[in-house]
């Protein structure tokens, strides 16, 4: 993020000459970096509309208690600039009277963020509906929704923006609503780990409900046995409103653990959308036509004419996709072990995916546990199934 010369540094504590969130946002210029003291800040919202800005926390995380308070009734943060980095901070216990109070209410411009940590809102990030808008999230958390009937909390909602893209992140522990939520124009999603573990109540795993451009690549994708919806990954489901509707999935480790098998991925309107699929480990899950036509008939829902319900016709075995049986993997899923076995021999090999949109679709980093990733032996990945090596 460039600064001009007269870029300042201003720094927010209980010692410091600026005790208070609120007063550096009223204080700060365009170019200055705001660095906040690790500590807890109860109450302390802020709106943020310098052009350029970078706010981060220092000495570890400072840790954002909404504690009854909402700027603008939107967010424990509102954002509304033209090129912001927000890193190292926690934002917490965000609620509004609209029942969307959130962590970062994103309003103009692009943001990144980066190692910050999203708990107990309503939303953890929530953006306006403007194309002049981007989203990139590195290296952060996304936990714990809460249920805020009649609306749904989720855990990152990109509205109708121009470009998301979110990698080495750890969502889980919904409640209700989905873990992401896009209507990006273009979404690409990597090396992340969506997994809404036990006692999560999330609904999809990923929904894009106005489709677009979405690359899902090397993320660890798991639905919960307490899940609000048997599908893990939605496209399409609100009306195809882009010019261009693309959902390419590579190289990413899928888990089904709902004993009757749900669906990996559901597409509305199929004869608008190419899928391509390479690369993908499915585990459990419902493939095969019987199984669908099952779990249609235990939904009473009516196949859509023209769609394609059963998942083995979105991940063909030609593709180098991989389906297997949770029961083999149940012991090492139950230890959150997502590795093959050194040595594994898949029924079908991998396939070269070369590249969509300018992205390469053999994964070059991993996703590491809590939230990151790390660089991986492209060549190596080449020649692996799913999101992880041995």
């Amino acid at each position: 993020m460039s600064a001009g010369a007269s870029a300042a540094t201003l720094r927010v504590g209980p010692q410091e000459a600026i005790r208070t969130i609120a007063m550096a946002a009223a204080r700060a210029e365009d170019g200055d970096t705001v660095e906040i003291v690790a500590g807890t800040y109860v109450g302390d919202v802020a709106v943020w509309s310098q052009k350029r800005l970078t706010i981060r926390g220092i000495g570890g995380r400072a840790v954002l208690e909404a504690g009854g308070r909402i700027a603008e009734e939107k967010g424990i943060w509102v954002i509304r600039g033209e090129d912001f980095l927000v890193e190292n901070i926690v934002f917490r216990g965000a609620r509004g009277p609209n029942l969307n109070g959130s962590g970062i209410r994103h309003e103009e411009g692009r943001l990144t963020v980066r190692n910050c940590l999203f708990e107990d809102n309503e939303m953890g990030i929530l953006t306006a509906n403007r194309q002049s808008l981007s989203l990139f999230v590195e290296n952060s958390e996304f936990a714990h929704g809460v249920l805020v009937t009649p609306r749904v909390s989720h855990l990152l909602y990109a509205g109708q923006i121009s470009r998301l893209e979110v990698r080495g992140s750890y969502f889980h522990h919904g409640k209700v609503g989905h873990l992401l939520k896009s209507r990006a124009r273009f979404n690409l999603v990597e090396y992340n780990r969506l997994t809404d573990e036990v006692g999560g109540q999330a609904s999809y795993e990923m929904d894009f409900p106005d489709g677009g451009v979405v690359l899902l690549i090397g993320n660890l994708i798991r639905q919960s046995v307490g899940t609000e919806n048997n599908r893990m990954i939605a496209f399409g489901a609100e009306g195809l409103k882009s010019a261009d509707n693309v959902l390419v999935m590579a190289s990413n480790t899928l888990v089904d653990d709902l004993p009757a098998g749900g669906e990996f991925v559901r597409v509305w309107s199929p004869a608008q959308v190419s899928v391509t699929t390479y690369n993908n480990l499915l585990v459990g899950g419902c493939v095969g036509r019987a199984c669908v036509e099952e779990a249609i008939k235990r939904s009473a829902e009516r196949p859509q004419a023209g769609r394609v319900p059963w998942t083995d016709a979105l991940f063909p075995a030609e593709a180098g996709n991989v389906h297997v049986s949770d029961a083999a993997w149940r012991a090492r899923l139950e230890a959150n072990d997502f590795r093959p076995v050194a040595g594994t021999k898949w029924p079908v090999a991998p396939v070269a995916p070369g590249s969509a949109f300018g992205v390469s679709l053999v994964p070059g980093r991993e996703y590491t546990h809590r939230a990151g990733s790390r660089a991986v032996d492209g060549a190596a990945r080449s020649a692996l199934v799913g999101a992880f090596g041995p």
